[in-house]
């Protein structure tokens, strides 16, 4: 069965598909703690709502026994960082210039779960960020990468474009090895943030991040963050743009992720 969902999901235009349990993540319930105690989440209350589900997969669905993450390519075709230098035009982030990625991946995932559950008394649940899990070290997890500095997942293939979904089936498939840190010494995420959002490595705080305050913070954005947000719009790609390990990365060649022509 695992040969054949791997086949599927590739079929279906996922860059990557990898496995691994539901408590995979021991230390996760903590690290999801400290950091919403911190206050690091800002406004997003609904991080916080139902915090146990998201810090543990057999709290949001007990007969999960296998979670499938999957990885799409977003990668843009040229730098964001080259976007900043023109000032008549506003700087929006890569993956926000495309397709609603909910829509695609999302869709994706419902064919592949139906596919899996055909194949015998097998149960699913998809998710594409619309509900409590974390799936970021979930993918770490499961060997898709490995969450850099920056937090975001790192892949040895397709740099750190990547859209993440899950699938949570009651099937019991084989589970694959982690990917160790590959960061090393670099800082290069870290130094090239304009608003200081990482108080140290592997560590975000929201409150400064110039993707939370364009895009998820609503009130009024404080005077010390206007002049380093500059013709940045919606959402920031500078600590993404940087990574050295996207010189793996390519343009996505799925037609349903390019980017709209008119940005």
């Amino acid at each position: 069965m695992r040969r054949l969902v791997e086949a599927r999901a590739r079929h279906l235009g996922f860059c990557d598909v990898q496995v691994t349990r539901p408590e995979a993540v021991p230390e996760l319930p903590g690290r999801l703690a400290a950091w919403l105690g911190e206050g690091a989440h800002g406004t997003m209350d609904w991080m916080q709502d139902r915090a146990d589900q998201r810090a543990s997969p057999k709290t949001l669905w007990p007969g999960v026994r296998s979670i499938i993450v999957l990885a799409t390519n977003y990668g843009p075709e040229t730098d964001p960082l080259d976007l900043l230098a023109r000032k008549d035009r506003g700087a929006i982030a890569a993956y926000a210039q495309r397709r609603d990625y909910h829509d695609v991946v999302k869709g994706r995932l419902k064919e592949l779960g139906g596919y899996l559950s055909a194949k015998g008394d097998v149960r699913v649940k998809v998710f594409c960020d619309t509900a409590p899990v974390m799936e970021k070290p979930l993918a770490a997890a499961a060997g898709l990468g490995w969450q850099g500095k920056h937090t975001v997942l790192l892949s040895r293939r397709h740099g750190n474009w990547l859209l993440l979904g899950a699938i949570y089936t009651s099937a019991e498939l084989e589970p694959d090895a982690p990917e160790p840190d590959r960061c090393g010494s670099c800082r290069a995420c870290l130094d090239v943030c304009p608003t200081n959002a990482f108080p140290a490595p592997y560590r975000l705080d929201a409150r400064r991040c110039i993707s939370y305050l364009t895009i998820e913070h609503a009130g009024p954005i404080a005077p010390e963050f206007r002049k380093a947000i500059g013709n940045r719009v919606f959402g920031c790609d500078d600590c993404l743009a940087i990574c050295p390990w996207n010189k793996f990365a390519h343009a996505a060649r799925d037609a349903r992720m390019a980017a709209d022509p008119a940005f």
